[in-house]
């Protein structure tokens, strides 16, 4: 079933979201959580990006962060609560993301393991460019570069 949300670019001043972010990311990412500090700093930058989704009452379902410099853009977190999942949620948030960044390439990295999000990001026609070894920590593993360009 296909959830409705709707898509907020966060700002610095909406701190009780980006918590709610920090928040669901201990959870989605255990060990590698970003602090509220990160979200927030993210939020502030010009070329960045806090995009949550929000139910009908106003809690994030799931966000994802994102910097865009010129035409190169980066994927650097998604993340969509658990009893979220399956829902649409997170291909609601890229979606508005890329219809952002607009005419741009988009890069991201993800677990070599993790093939879930792979096929998730070949769904959306990110192609798979390259593998960055050792990349991730807790555990070790390479990550998988991946591509998407806009046509």
């Amino acid at each position: 079933m296909m959830q409705k949300a709707d898509i907020r670019k966060l700002s610095p001043e909406d701190t009780n979201l980006l918590q709610a972010c920090t928040e669901l990311e201990k959870i989605c990412i255990p060990g590698e959580a970003w602090s509220f500090e990160s979200f927030r700093s993210e939020a502030e930058k010009p070329s960045g990006f806090v995009l949550a989704a929000l139910d009908d009452s106003g809690n994030v379902m799931g966000f994802l962060t994102a910097s865009c410099i010129l035409d190169t853009a980066e994927l650097t977190n998604i993340a969509v609560a658990p009893e979220c999942r399956k829902q649409g949620v997170a291909g609601m948030l890229l979606k508005n993301l890329l219809s952002r960044i607009g005419r741009a390439e988009l890069f991201l990295e993800v677990r070599e393991s993790n093939l879930p999000a792979r096929k998730f990001y070949q769904k959306y026609q990110f192609q798979e460019i390259g593998i960055r070894k050792r990349f991730y920590q807790n555990p070790e593993e390479n990550a998988v570069l991946m591509k998407w360009e806009s046509e």
